[in-house]
């Protein structure tokens, strides 16, 4: 029989290998999850840069949108911090990829 210290090693091993097996496959389907969510955020950034959020920006500045209207999306910043934070994230899952790859095996 093996000595006690390497069979507490199997059973601590094998708890990390159920925690690693649970944390991959919450971040797969974390990646699935932003792969569907970009064209949301791209369509929402266009509306921004490239399309009718200033008219409707100045359209609520001047009384033209009901009061009762939910209107977040009219903030100067709102748009614009999604697509900060989304690029924010991407350079670190990048350099985490980066460090992940460079681990000699």
């Amino acid at each position: 029989m093996l000595p006690q210290k390497r069979l507490e090693q199997i059973q601590e091993m094998e708890t990390l290998l159920g925690q690693s097996d649970a944390f991959l496959l919450e971040a797969e389907q974390f990646l699935e999850k932003w792969q569907q969510m970009l064209p949301t955020i791209t369509k929402l950034e266009h509306y921004y840069f490239d399309g009718d959020w200033r008219q409707d920006y100045q359209a609520y500045e001047q009384g033209e949108i009901p009061e009762e209207m939910p209107c977040g999306v009219l903030t100067e910043d709102a748009i614009f911090d999604v697509g900060v934070t989304q690029r924010s994230l991407a350079i670190s899952y990048l350099k985490l990829v980066a460090k992940i790859l460079d681990t000699p095996k």
